[in-house]
């Protein structure tokens, strides 16, 4: 491990969706002013079709960053989609040689890449903002203090203060007991996505921390009786929500009245006349049915959830390292 007063180097890499070149710099010139060191590896400003680069020019990119001793972490620069077709050449490439100890950080589609680095490599790995972010360089010193601690813990052995934060219950077993376990996780749509493949995250005896983008209360609930029907909730000692953003619970139309007798049968079923039409039911609040959703799960598993963990894609950007042991009691509080 270097010295503490080295400045940390960051190898920067885009394993999933196309880069903003503008978002980019300017997250990239705030860790400068964060005093980390960066190196973009050439690959990022790529465009292969939905990609920077081709799968396998992707996972090459990140595996040169693994390799070089000189590097103390490497950090997505964004999420979107992509970055579980890297897991194979990941594997194939490490199988007899496992790559110096780093960290690696990123969150969203980077959550495939943090549970192989952590489990398969034994890397530390921490779920945060990345640099393209638009607000990247707008997170409360709070936010920052929470994975800039961590990152100078584990490459300059610097001290890494626990954060507490207040969770509120919703759905607690009568038997619930204060827990101690590490925390695992991330993104559910990428989570759910790696059940009933090789690369599934464990979350047995561990504390599942989910959130999630854009994603209905429809499909969140999809995925959920997915990760239990699977197994996926098998030996979890809890769960804990962070942001939700942007996940309503989106209602169908549906007709409200039968065609008139003046009314062209055929074209009045094609095509509605406004009036016509209503919701199919009372749309709940994203509170209300998420609420719904994982106190179902809670109830069904008897497992305890909270919620308000202040991690995701917004409106709040903490960060959380992944394998690291926290504590959840009853009265919500997590530390």
């Amino acid at each position: 491990m270097k010295k503490k007063n080295q400045p940390i180097r960051i190898g920067i890499i885009a394993p999933s969706a196309v880069i903003p070149k503008v978002e980019f710099d300017l997250g990239v010139e705030h860790l400068h002013l964060r005093e980390l060191q960066t190196e973009v590896h050439l690959s990022v400003f790529g465009e292969y079709y939905f990609y920077p680069g081709s799968d396998e020019a992707r996972a090459n990119a990140l595996l040169e960053y693994a390799f070089r001793s000189d590097l103390d972490a490497i950090w997505c620069a964004r999420g979107g989609y992509g970055a579980t077709h890297l897991l194979p050449f990941l594997e194939k490439a490490t199988l007899r040689k496992k790559p110096p100890a780093k960290v690696l950080l990123g969150y969203s589609d980077a959550t495939a890449l943090l549970e192989f680095a952590r489990t398969r490599w034994g890397w530390k790995t921490i779920h945060a903002p990345m640099p393209s972010l638009r607000t990247f360089s707008l997170l409360k010193p709070e936010e920052w203090d929470s994975v800039l601690d961590p990152l100078r813990h584990h490459c300059r052995k610097a001290k890494n203060p626990k954060i507490s934060y207040e969770l509120k219950p919703v759905y607690l077993p009568k038997t619930f007991r204060p827990i101690e376990a590490p925390v695992v996780g991330g993104n559910l749509s990428v989570w759910n996505a790696l059940i009933g493949t090789k690369y599934a995250g464990n979350a047995r005896g561990k504390i599942l921390f989910l959130e999630d983008l854009q994603e209905n209360a429809a499909r969140i609930n999809r995925m959920v009786h997915h990760l239990e029907q699977s197994g996926g909730l098998k030996g979890v000692k809890a769960i804990v929500l962070g942001d939700f953003l942007d996940c309503k619970d989106t209602v169908p139309q549906c007709l409200q009245r039968p065609p008139r007798d003046d009314e062209n049968y055929a074209e009045f079923l094609r095509h509605p006349p406004k009036d016509a039409m209503g919701l199919l039911r009372t749309p709940l609040s994203p509170a209300e049915a998420l609420d719904f959703v994982f106190r179902s799960l809670g109830e069904r598993n008897q497992i305890a959830v909270f919620k308000g963990l202040p991690i995701g894609h917004g409106p709040n950007f903490y960060s959380i390292e992944l394998g690291r042991k926290k504590s959840l009691k009853k009265n919500g509080k997590f530390s």
